[in-house]
This record gives C-alpha cells, structure tokens and sequence, in this order.
C-alpha cells in the first residue's frame, strides 16, 4: 500500500472531502479574477486611463499566475 492510500485510510471524511474542495474554489477565484480583469484592462485602455489598465493588468496575471500554480508546483 503507498503512502497515498495509507493518508486517505487515516483522514476522516470530512477532512477527505475539505481537501478536495479547496482546489476548485481557488480555481474558480483565479478565472474570476481573469473575467473581471479583462474588461477592466479594455476600460482603461479604451478611456485611456493608467489606473483602470494597471487594475485589469494586475487581475489578469494574478488570476492567470494563480491558475498556473497547480502545473508548476504538483501536489503530492
């Protein structure tokens, strides 16, 4: 038996089902933060204001960074 199947063995299923969640709300953060920044970045672009494209700007790739994460750093 690997490590893996003896930590689901010893968690109860609460903490199981915890875990699990926490992926697809931050996932869903991430694209949120993309979606809001996109047209906030083309509002400011658009109006020619700095401070709504560094907003948008600043969404996008925290949203797009945050969302890259999984790939570079696998869980175990």
């Amino acid at each position: 038996m690997s490590t893996d199947e003896t930590r689901a063995f010893s968690r109860p299923p609460e903490a199981q089902r915890a875990e699990a969640e926490c992926v697809p709300r931050a996932h869903r953060l991430a694209l949120a933060e993309v979606a809001v920044g996109l047209p906030a970045a083309a509002w400011g672009m658009r109006r020619r204001s700095v401070g709504w494209a560094a907003v948008g700007a600043v969404l996008m790739v925290h949203g797009v960074l945050e969302l890259s994460y999984e790939t570079v750093f696998p869980r175990d």
